[in-house]
């Protein structure tokens, strides 16, 4: 009896104790809660679209927003072009955005995944290693159409490509740095350089810039062009392979990329047949107007008053046939620019020009985790943010040929996604 009265004082005095801590974690609790809350409502702030009323750097409500205002289509307006420019035939000629003071990242291009001396489609196979069953081979058919623009054959196959570096001028830039580039253009011959403030707000003028040299002087002599940036890691003998027909082999990581409707490489119907009217790329759909002005991407409401952008491909990697060009920068040139590149030639241009975008998952528009990067960059055509020593990273698990990549776990299909809703 004395036993059991100890044990209910004891129950008496711990159960307030008890009490008082599970208060004490649940307020702990619900504070941490709150706090997520608020973090999360600052990273997805969007607020009113009809209040994106703050003005955009560079891009003010006054300043003039025709294309011809800042690239004249009658004149030679370039500080510099490349000798006997697109004289001679290339399968593929690649424009590269790429910033005045970015040396090292031009360099590092010509000397990786730029130099196709070396980095050709005579890699594709060496690179994957996979039987032919499981992809399919480039057509027949394609290579004696784009013939004049290759050289050997099987695995020894190798397609002409130019590249070229597109670039503005600083304003702050010094007679040494001006002296530089000159230099630069003069020894590797692959520069255009307009007259125009090189900014990240003013990338649609350069882009812009490089669709006019191409349409003026590449039409008659380049099979299909690829605009990217100089933090973009291209793998050219993916991109080949695609373009002359043949489908790129699953891994255990791209299939992850891919939807249920694009994950059958093995299907003639995911073969590229057509000759014009090409536009390839990652693909975004239904992005509303970043309305938050302190956002790289705000846009006011004075340069796009929808609510909705049409669908458009990331600029940092896409790929077009060369009839399509000329089109695009037609379209460019009576539409009222828009800052963000991308935006502006592949979604409001191109809808107007009336060429169709088409998502591809092997363009990537980010880098991928180190777990996954051998198999991401052996698998897809694009990477980017490969900035600085990740540019070497990637070159070197790309042509890291002794390591392969695992096909994919059986019954995969399971966790992929329907499709992309556009």
């Amino acid at each position: 009896m004395h036993l059991k009265f100890l044990k209910k004082l004891g129950l008496r005095v711990l159960m307030p104790r008890i009490w008082r801590l599970l208060l004490r974690r649940y307020k702990d609790t619900v504070a941490f809660l709150f706090l997520l809350y608020v973090v999360y409502r600052i990273i997805t702030f969007k607020g009113d679209p009809s209040k994106r009323t703050a003005s955009l750097s560079g891009w003010g409500r006054e300043t003039p927003r025709s294309i011809a205002d800042y690239l004249d289509p009658a004149k030679d307006t370039a500080l510099i072009v490349p000798r006997e420019f697109c004289r001679s035939k290339a399968f593929l000629t690649i424009a590269v955005c790429s910033f005045v003071h970015h040396f090292e990242r031009r360099r590092a291009i010509r000397m990786l995944w730029g130099n196709s001396t070396d980095f050709n489609y005579s890699s594709f196979v060496k690179l994957h290693g996979y039987p032919k069953g499981q992809y399919l081979d480039v057509l027949p058919a394609r290579l004696k159409l784009y013939a004049e623009y290759l050289s050997g054959e099987g695995d020894s196959l190798k397609a002409s490509i130019r590249i070229v570096f597109i670039l503005g001028r600083r304003n702050w830039a010094s007679l040494l740095e001006n002296e530089a580039v000159a230099s630069e253009a003069e020894k590797y011959n692959d520069i255009i350089q307009e007259n125009f403030m090189d900014t990240y707000n003013n990338l649609t003028i350069k882009t812009v810039m490089a669709m006019k040299h191409i349409s003026q002087s590449c039409v008659n002599s380049t099979a299909f062009y690829f605009k990217c940036d100089d933090d973009t890691f291209v793998n050219i003998p993916n991109v080949l392979h695609f373009l002359l027909g043949g489908t790129i082999p699953l891994n255990e990581v791209t299939v992850g990329y891919h939807y249920l409707n694009t994950y059958q490489v093995t299907s003639p119907r995911k073969r590229l047949t057509a000759r014009r009217g090409v536009l390839y790329g990652r693909q975004y759909c239904n992005v509303p107007p970043i309305t938050n002005k302190l956002n790289k991407w705000y846009m006011p409401s004075y340069m796009f008053r929808g609510s909705v952008y049409p669908p458009y491909l990331c600029g940092s990697g896409y790929v077009a046939s060369i009839d399509v060009v000329p089109r695009l920068y037609k379209a460019a040139l009576g539409t009222r620019v828009v800052h963000l590149e991308d935006l502006f030639v592949t979604g409001l241009s191109a809808e107007k020009a009336g060429v169709k975008r088409t998502n591809h998952p092997l363009f990537r528009s980010s880098y991928p985790f180190q777990v996954d990067e051998l198999c991401a960059l052996k698998g897809s055509f694009t990477a980017h943010r490969a900035k600085d020593y990740l540019m070497w990273d990637a070159w070197y698990q790309v042509t890291n040929y002794s390591s392969k990549c695992p096909p994919p776990e059986k019954d995969f299909q399971l966790n992929l996604r329907k499709r992309q809703r556009c």
